[in-house]
């Protein structure tokens, strides 16, 4: 699980770094790593191909060039589902808050460290009941039920097809276009006849190929370069 704190003050950054830390190492939550940054600017620059890698951003509101709530409305509009929480130095910005289906809102100097942990857990918790969701494929003699976020592409070879995720595969009896169905909704795009790909997944691609974030190379179809190129926009900001 990936955690982003971005403020442009480093005392405040300082501050919830180390209570954020102190509630993952209470609850014993080792898989979490906790990035800071003190601009949206740079935050775009290392992340702007993996936004949806980010479980939960806590985002300071009043910030210089591209504020807080502005990057929110932002990210929503282009499908972010992670957890959004809010520091800010006034109350005013609660209805922005509802506005970006923020989880929450720590506001400086009035919310109290027992009551921003609470914050923390509760995003926490929110963020790993959205990871389990599964798929349920049914193969020749077996089945397996996968968490969809794990699934990296779809392979099709005939009438079977392969689902690749995390570092294994499943081969099962489908057909493409069942898939896209089940599957565009949650961040799946076809890319060629043969290939269906998890947005998230991808790191770069060209007119003719696609890298994913784990190094495979998966061929681009003609036909579908336009909208993988309108989908992979849609997650930059």
């Amino acid at each position: 699980m990936r955690i982003i704190i971005c403020d442009d003050n480093p005392n405040d950054i300082k501050k919830y770094s180390e209570i954020i830390n102190n509630v993952i190492v209470g609850a014993q939550e080792e898989d979490i790593e906790l990035i800071p940054y003190e601009n949206v600017s740079q935050l775009l620059f290392d992340m702007e191909d993996k936004l949806n890698l980010i479980d939960i951003m806590i985002l300071d509101i009043n910030m210089p060039g591209i504020n807080g709530m502005e990057f929110a409305k932002s990210i929503r509009e282009n499908s972010y589902k992670g957890e959004i929480i809010f520091l800010t130095c006034s109350k005013e910005h609660m209805p922005g808050a509802f506005d970006v289906r923020a989880f929450n809102y720590i506001v400086k100097g009035e919310t109290d460290t027992k009551r921003v942990e609470k914050i923390i857990l509760g995003s926490i918790d929110v963020a790993k009941e959205k990871t389990k969701e599964y798929m349920l494929f049914t193969g020749i003699g077996e089945y397996r039920n996968i968490p969809v976020l794990s699934i990296k592409y779809f392979e099709v070879n005939g009438k079977i097809i392969t689902v690749h995720y995390s570092n294994r595969s499943f081969e099962f009896v489908s057909t493409i276009g069942k898939l896209e169905n089940l599957l565009f909704s949650k961040g799946f795009i076809r890319v060629h006849r043969s290939f269906m790909v998890a947005i998230s997944a991808i790191k770069n691609f060209t007119y003719t190929e696609l890298t994913l974030v784990d190094g495979v190379v998966i061929p681009v179809g003609r036909t579908y370069y336009n909208k993988l190129k309108e989908a992979i926009t849609k997650t930059v900001v």
